[in-house]
């Protein structure tokens, strides 16, 4: 596309745009960026990106902009400086291009002023801190920001759910009108509307990709989606006016299901979209059967290893905490030996399902580690929460009354738990944070079992 074209499209955006160089002088602002933030064209063209951000917050920022350009985070919560010197929070994604045949970085900044009026917090990268921990329903709470990839409440979530991605108006309300009584439909404007809304809490079964799309095109969205473990399995049909057998051989190399050309028949595609949602329904099924403990009936270390690297990628790009609790029945050993395997395997059934039943959210999980011990992912969940939830779960343990007449800690059967939590960055690893919850609960089980200790 050429750039005259591109400034069109770009003045076209609502949210704030920005094109910065490697030195991190800004090349580009459109309209909305300028009208938000009060400075003019000429005096934005002459800035430095980093003349944008907080003072106080200058080393942060300019560290995360320095990633963006390597490519090791694809946005920053951070808030802009006004010319009045007010600050407008916002939330900047950015992807890699050329501008004048020059390196450079494209910006997207959303205006967060309505959720921080109602829930405020601090301006570069901050984490959000929720007290309570994982399991007291805090996204239910008025005021909490919505989870912004989809708005499905109100809707039949049985649906399966299909994501659109068109820059064209009316293709997306052709097909969305189509196809919205069989399913929920999420839509997306541009190939980084599409990787938001893939990579969220509500993540589609399928998406229709276009293929020619500004800034970010169907091919490239693809190889995004196949590099991210929670984007790699979704099926994707691609739709595009390009006939050529080539561009069909490169687009299945690149591991979509379908390939479509324009002008489409809409009982084709309906009935496409019904066929591969069908096949992904059986191969999740599979995988849900491989990914589940036969004894105990809850996820095995398969499924938490998948799920852990999962969450700590969304916690990094998000910029929240992801918490790790590791859980031990005491003494089982001895447990198993006066009772028999039996009825240990009866015990270890029954604090299984306590387990599980006590983790309130969907996003959190508890799985079989291996043995007698259990770990669980705590997602959005900072140091006190985590410790507030692993002493839900330790009492939970303690209440089912389970006998023992072998046990040095109490009369009944007890757990260890050992938690750990960490803001992912560059700085650390998901391997450090495991580590951190294998030594707390070493701690736990060496200060006396039957307690909570955090890493």
């Amino acid at each position: 596309m050429e750039e005259f074209d591109m400034r069109d499209f770009l003045e076209t955006i609502k949210d704030m745009i920005f094109i910065v160089n490697r030195e991190g002088k800004l090349l580009y602002t459109n309209t909305a960026l300028i009208e938000k933030l009060g400075y003019s064209h000429e005096e934005l063209t002459e800035m430095h990106i980093l003349a944008m951000t907080v003072p106080d917050k200058m080393d942060e920022a300019e560290k995360a902009f320095g990633d963006m350009f390597v490519g090791k985070r694809e946005s920053a919560t951070l808030s802009l400086v006004r010319k009045d010197g007010t600050l407008l929070p916002g939330k900047t994604r950015v992807w890699h291009g050329k501008w004048n045949n020059e390196p450079c970085i494209f910006g997207i900044v959303k205006d967060l002023s309505k959720e921080h009026r109602i829930f405020p917090s601090p301006s570069l990268d901050t984490p959000r801190i929720h007290p309570e921990g994982s399991g007291m329903n805090w996204r239910e709470k008025p005021g909490s920001p919505k989870d912004t990839s989809c708005e499905l409440r109100g809707k039949d979530i049985s649906k399966p759910r299909v994501l659109i991605v068109d820059d064209q108006l009316f293709n997306l309300k052709l097909l969305e009108n189509a196809l919205k009584e069989d399913y929920i439909v999420m839509t997306a404007a541009n190939g980084v509307e599409a990787l938001e809304q893939a990579t969220g809490k509500s993540q589609p079964d399928i998406i229709l990709l276009d293929v020619i799309m500004p800034v970010m095109n169907g091919y490239e969205v693809c190889i995004r989606l196949r590099e991210m473990p929670e984007t790699r399995d979704i099926p994707v049909i691609l739709l595009t006016a390009l006939k050529n057998e080539k561009n069909e051989e490169y687009a299945l190399q690149l591991g979509v299901v379908d390939y479509i050309t324009k002008p489409f028949s809409l009982p084709i595609i309906k009935g496409r979209i019904k066929n591969h949602v069908e096949q992904k329904k059986y191969r999740d099924r599979q995988r849900e059967n491989s990914y589940m403990d036969e004894l105990t009936q809850i996820a095995n270390r398969r499924k938490f290893n998948e799920n852990v690297a999962v969450e700590w990628n969304r916690a990094r790009r998000n910029g929240s905490y992801l918490s790790v609790l590791m859980i031990d029945a005491d003494l089982f050993k001895k447990y198993n030996d006066f009772y028999g395997h039996l009825e240990g395997d009866n015990c270890l059934y029954k604090i299984a399902q306590t387990l599980k039943l006590n983790l309130k959210r969907s996003s959190d999980l508890v799985a079989r580690w291996g043995g007698e011990e259990f770990a669980c992912i705590l997602t959005d969940t900072d140091r006190i929460g985590a410790i507030l939830v692993g002493e839900r779960l330790r009492k939970a343990i303690v209440n089912l009354n389970i006998p023992s007449q072998v046990s040095d800690v109490d009369r009944v059967v007890t757990v260890s738990v050992g938690a750990a939590t960490m803001l992912p960055s560059d700085d650390n690893s998901l391997e450090e944070l495991l580590q951190k919850a294998d030594l707390a609960l070493y701690k736990a089980k060496k200060s006396g079992r039957n307690r909570v200790c955090s890493a």
